[in-house]
């Protein structure tokens, strides 16, 4: 397999013209108005897209540039964009795929320089052009590899999907598989189902799945697969810490205790009034922020007034860490996981597991962006590397002193993570492309889109 493909050729059936032109259809505007004063830059291809959701032509044009023409950010021995380079030849200044559209000024939508990807210089890109979007995979890596695909929409130009995948080249079973609809910045994970399965039959490489975000999501949507819903990290990671008084609004992973979010692993689904909601962000690389709203909960910590914390309405947080070797191969670590459950005063209990350190806790009352009285909590922890093996999320409801519910983002079973995902950070793009987010509006969070 090539290290650069472009399949632009891939276009809907019912395009009567040709998917695929030559630099010669440009105009010396539209030439000069991608290439400006790049004297090396070479239009190799202008590819029919599609038409704009206003009704006009758009068409993606490719060019790749000399090494004088690269810039400072891009290895400084060139990169590999062409079939000559990847041969051995010599190398370039990158590869630019730009969007026209009529009436528009031109777009850069990708830039790319395959500079092998990783010390195994495995690296590899693949551009598909359809009508309205732009699809690229690229891998790469060393004896840990990784896949990511965006699918870029060129009208209104957004990144709506993207995937990512890692996983060890010889170690099976560990690979983890991250969807995210960034339309409504909700991130779906993957990962094989190791526990109590041979070495043997465990796969290498990643999940062979596709997110459907219209329904709900499955613990096992495939065989051998286990699911979980991703914590987003809306901000980049030195982020400052949001002001106390905070709701998180319209944005972060929610969980409801009817079972229409998330997976209720105890109990029956609530009744509409009795609904409780439980929404999270990754607020930094060490701290979460997370949101009660619970209409029982009142009345259900007065009834477990002396009782167990367990009793409570209550948080429960999983994470994970590595331990010995699975079965017989000590190379594949199999994962310790422990548990910390946060009453809605701020309490903090161990609960499974043996956690070394407990979490600060800062709680404040609020109303959310419908007017109700929610709870929120700031969950701190001093090693920024807590998250690193994934997170688990569970909500308690409560009622008349006994745990009535529990709703998750993860398939815990006997109290048991079987699959925690990572958290998903919501990076910008190189090229500058919208692609979702989280906006603080003064109090309260919403989306960006």
């Amino acid at each position: 397999m090539t290290m650069f493909r472009l399949l632009a050729g891939i276009c809907s059936l019912a395009l009567a013209a040709p998917c695929s032109s030559f630099a010669a259809d440009l105009s010396a505007e539209e030439r000069d108005a991608v290439c400006g004063e790049r004297q090396s830059c070479e239009i190799v291809a202008v590819t029919d897209a599609g038409t704009a959701a206003d009704g006009t032509t758009q068409r993606v044009v490719e060019v790749i540039l000399g090494l004088g023409d690269q810039t400072n950010d891009l290895p400084e021995e060139g990169c590999r964009s062409t079939e000559a380079a990847l041969g051995g030849g010599e190398l370039d200044g990158g590869r630019e795929f730009w969007l026209l559209a009529d009436n528009a000024a031109p777009r850069q939508v990708l830039a790319l320089c395959n500079d092998g990807y990783g010390a195994s210089g495995v690296g590899e890109d693949i551009v598909e052009i359809t009508p309205n979007q732009i699809t690229h995979r690229q891998y790469g890596g060393s004896a840990w590899r990784w896949e990511v695909t965006k699918k870029i929409r060129l009208s209104p130009l957004m990144v709506i999907e993207e995937a990512s995948c890692s996983y060890h080249n010889v170690a099976p079973g560990i690979a983890e598989l991250t969807i995210v609809d960034r339309t409504r910045i909700e991130a779906r994970s993957y990962g094989w189902l190791a526990e109590n399965v041979p070495v043997d039959d465990l796969s290498i490489g990643c999940p062979d799945v596709a997110a459907d975000f219209t329904i709900a999501l499955e613990p096992q949507p495939a065989p051998a697969v286990i699911a979980a819903y991703a914590v987003p990290a809306p901000f980049a990671a030195d982020a400052s810490r949001l002001p106390e008084g905070t709701t998180l609004g319209s944005c972060g992973l929610a969980l409801t205790s009817d079972g229409a979010n998330g997976f209720l692993i105890h109990g029956a689904p609530a009744a509409s009034d009795d609904r409780a909601e439980m929404r999270v962000i990754a607020e930094t690389a060490s701290s979460l922020l997370i949101q009660i709203r619970d209409p029982l909960a009142v009345e259900a910590r007065k009834a477990a007034s002396g009782l167990s914390w367990v009793k409570a309405p209550h948080v429960e947080i999983w994470t994970a860490r590595e331990g010995d070797g699975i079965a017989d191969d000590a190379s594949i670590p199999r994962m310790q996981y422990d548990q910390i459950g946060i009453g809605l005063d701020g309490t903090v209990n161990r609960g499974a597991g043996k956690p070394e350190k407990l979490p600060r806790v800062a709680t404040w009352p609020a109303k959310d962006e419908e007017g109700r009285d929610v709870i929120v909590l700031r969950v701190t922890w001093d090693d920024e590397y807590g998250f690193l093996n994934g997170l688990g999320l569970v909500y308690s409801q409560a009622h008349d002193g006994k745990q009535m519910r529990l709703v998750a983002n993860a398939p815990i079973r006997k109290n048991k993570p079987l699959f925690l995902p990572g958290i998903w950070s919501n990076y910008p793009e190189d090229a500058g492309l919208p692609n979702g987010g989280c906006t603080y509006s003064g109090e309260s969070l919403r989306l960006d889109l």
